[in-house]
């Protein structure tokens, strides 16, 4: 029961995560047509954030001595690739903005694998399968980032919306779902 404890003890930040992605997803698609450097800005900060909730999630999960390691790392990441990303927008130029389109799809695919061995990790009812999906997801918009990487911003920037929109929704829904499910599931086990 110790996973179903973790994913229940941070329903909030899959809320947070899913209200930011959806805000910045809707940005993206409201605003194609602003420069690269507001959607490399964007996105530095979106990064930057999301990597700041997974390093508080991970601490608190130190503090309760739950697993704690993976969140903080991947975390930890976020928040370097946002910071280089926001770091380097002054010196804005194609070749710069390539590399970081690569960052981005990079970023995704990771997040995506993240997600999808988290699925796995978690037992049966508590929306591994959401997590699951939400990851063949990220990979596949992280592929297509890579393959075309800046073809065109407000290509990129419709791509990483629509795919901010999608990550955001599966994790207001997991903030929900998790929660109420694992709840029944706990009245059962003590039942038993």
């Amino acid at each position: 029961m110790e996973e179903v404890d973790i994913v229940v003890g941070s329903w909030w930040s899959f809320l947070i995560r899913g209200l930011i992605a959806l805000a910045f997803g809707v940005l993206m698609i409201a605003y194609p047509s602003a420069t690269a450097k507001t959607f490399f800005w964007i996105f530095g900060v979106f990064v930057l954030v999301y990597g700041l909730i997974d390093v508080i999630r991970g601490i608190v999960r130190l503090i309760k001595k739950e697993k704690w390691f993976g969140t903080f790392a991947w975390g930890a990441v976020g928040f370097v690739i946002g910071g280089i990303i926001l770091g380097h927008l002054d010196k804005a130029t194609v070749g710069v903005l390539w590399v970081m389109a690569i960052l981005v799809g990079i970023w995704v695919i990771v997040l995506g694998i993240v997600e999808l061995a988290g699925a796995f990790d978690l037992p049966a009812g508590t929306g591994r399968g959401w997590i699951g999906v939400l990851g063949v997801i990220s990979i596949i918009f992280g592929i297509l980032i890579l393959v075309w990487p800046f073809g065109s911003v407000y290509a990129l920037m419709v791509l990483i919306g629509i795919y901010a929109i999608i990550a955001g929704l599966f994790d207001i829904v997991m903030s929900i779902y998790v929660p109420h499910v694992t709840r029944k599931l706990k009245k059962e086990v003590e039942a038993a």
